[in-house]
């Protein structure tokens, strides 16, 4: 699974989580290497053409009518950060972001793509799956 980390969280943090998951087959790679300051609907265009199905942000694409459809039919599953993630220090973000990875790497394999889901704040609770209207 290849999986991009938005430009919202630093380059470092898909390096890191990069060099761990790539064990498994896994790839994370940061918008910034190929669409640095792109509107979200191109950035998931080219997101998709590159072969990533994940993408992890704090942006809040459900709210947003045009990026919610461009994600179902891109068939690109989001992670949203939920709040509180934003107060977390540079190795906590990274050590909760990689305490989630499985269940992220599961939640992709039993939903259809184009999902959206909330990853709490908390450690220990379960993902989101957030409704699209």
């Amino acid at each position: 699974m290849k999986a991009q980390i938005d430009e919202n969280l630093p380059p470092a943090l898909a390096r890191a989580l990069n060099a761990l998951v790539s064990v498994d087959g896994d790839e994370v790679v940061h918008v910034t290497d190929y669409a640095k300051g792109a509107p979200d609907q191109e950035l998931f265009q080219r997101a998709v053409d590159d072969g990533v199905r994940v993408h992890i942000t704090h942006d809040h694409h459900h709210r947003r009518p045009a990026e919610r459809e461009a994600i179902a039919r891109l068939g690109l599953t989001v992670f949203v950060l939920a709040k509180g993630w934003n107060s977390l220090a540079y190795f906590d973000k990274a050590a909760r972001l990689i305490e989630y990875w499985p269940a992220i790497v599961a939640a992709t394999k039993i939903v259809a793509a184009g999902a959206i889901f909330r990853i709490p704040h908390g450690r220990g609770r379960k993902l989101e799956q957030i409704k699209q209207r």
